[in-house]
């Protein structure tokens, strides 16, 4: 296993790709998971490459504003939810510079507890797929 440590960033590897367990069924926002806040650790496989990251960090509230920015560029989002799974399909289509970039997205989150859960998307965009699967796990509290 080669598990390359990476220091914390905005890029969140749980939501590297868009549409990870957001949103909106007939205009209002679909529930996510409660999770405890914390300093949580991520363990992210994309085919046979693994990542692993650990950041202090408040999941639902990430969670919660990604579903925000997706809905701003004009992601069509629709959800559901059979507790513990929760399954979100992304249809995204969006004005770039260059031209249009489109894309879908089913992410399906199953939350173990407020400390655990993992998280399989599967995203298509121009014909090529992409498969992830993070695992993860709240560790501690954060220090000031």
């Amino acid at each position: 296993m080669n598990v390359t440590p990476r220091r914390a960033s905005r890029a969140r590897p749980w939501a590297a790709l868009a549409g990870a367990l957001l949103c909106c069924s007939g205009g209002a926002a679909a529930e996510v998971p409660a999770f405890r806040q914390g300093m949580w650790e991520y363990e992210s496989t994309v085919g046979e490459r693994k990542f692993a990251a650990k950041e202090c960090i408040d999941p639902t509230k990430e969670l919660r504003q990604r579903d925000s920015t997706l809905e701003k560029i004009g992601c069509k989002l629709s959800s559901s939810t059979q507790a513990p799974t929760y399954t979100t399909i992304a249809q995204c289509t969006v004005k770039l510079p260059s031209g249009f970039a489109s894309w879908s997205t089913t992410s399906i989150l199953t939350a173990d507890s407020d400390t655990t859960y993992r998280l399989e998307t599967h995203t298509v965009r121009d014909g090529r797929t992409r498969d992830e699967v993070v695992t993860a796990h709240r560790v501690a509290d954060c220090q000031p």
